[in-house]
């Protein structure tokens, strides 16, 4: 546990420092390395393009990193996809995808004590983040943690069913805890799916509730009628 304290700490002191040295500097005034491979007939690479065009004009726009970031992984490049990730987070700390989606690129490198820390940041600004708490499963899992898998395996599966869906979710193939993690989420799912509550019969009024008075009986004898008005001389 301390050692993970540390390590834990040890990471967020190095994105801080990252956040320290690009805090001053547009990173995009001189052409990118990654812009001698962009092919202006490649639809992906002319996303790309356009994505560094716009952070030269706006470099600390959380959302620009993390779009390009994106792309750079889809293009190959997770190192520099990576830094992206962690740009996005330097211009806003909040910026919960880019702290999930930091945590996927160091998981995918075998990074674990970073991937955990970028995945814990994620469901601190995001409470239920359900792909994170699914991560978190994965990685104790993998370490041969089954209890706490199976915790965070029950909980992503609570907030989120559709991570049950290989098409959703293919990394749900890597587990063997998902049987147990679904006996521990039974007994409130099924609690909660089965409480059916009763509503009020019709016709329903409380006991001490003004009744409304009933219409009056209409007037037929001629004596107790009010005569018309005589019409003007």
């Amino acid at each position: 546990m301390k050692r993970s304290l540390i390590l834990a700490a040890a990471a967020l002191t190095l994105a801080g420092c990252a956040s320290l040295l690009h805090r001053n500097e547009n990173p995009y005034q001189k052409t990118l390395f990654i812009e001698r491979y962009l092919d202006p007939s490649n639809p992906l690479d002319m996303q790309i393009r356009e994505k560094i065009d716009a952070l030269r004009a706006n470099p600390r726009s959380a959302t620009l990193h993390n779009e390009l970031g994106q792309l750079l992984r889809q293009k190959g490049f997770p190192k520099d996809a990576e830094t992206e990730f962690e740009r996005a987070i330097n211009a806003d700390r909040r910026f919960y995808p880019a702290w999930y989606n930091l945590g996927l690129m160091r998981q995918a490198r075998g990074d674990y004590p970073g991937a955990r820390v970028a995945y814990h940041q994620t469901i601190r600004y995001r409470h239920g983040h359900a792909p994170a708490l699914f991560q978190l499963g994965l990685m104790e899992e993998q370490r041969h943690h089954d209890e706490a898998a199976i915790e965070y395996y029950a909980k992503a599966f609570s907030i989120n069913h559709q991570l049950l869906d290989v098409h959703v979710n293919p990394r749900i193939l890597d587990s063997h805890l998902v049987a147990l993690a679904l006996l521990r989420m039974y007994p409130k799912e099924h609690a909660r799916e089965t409480t059916a509550f009763e509503p009020a019969p019709p016709g329903y009024m409380q006991p001490n509730a003004a009744r409304p008075a009933p219409p009056a009986a209409p007037v037929t004898n001629p004596a107790g009628q009010t005569p018309p008005a005589k019409p003007p001389v």
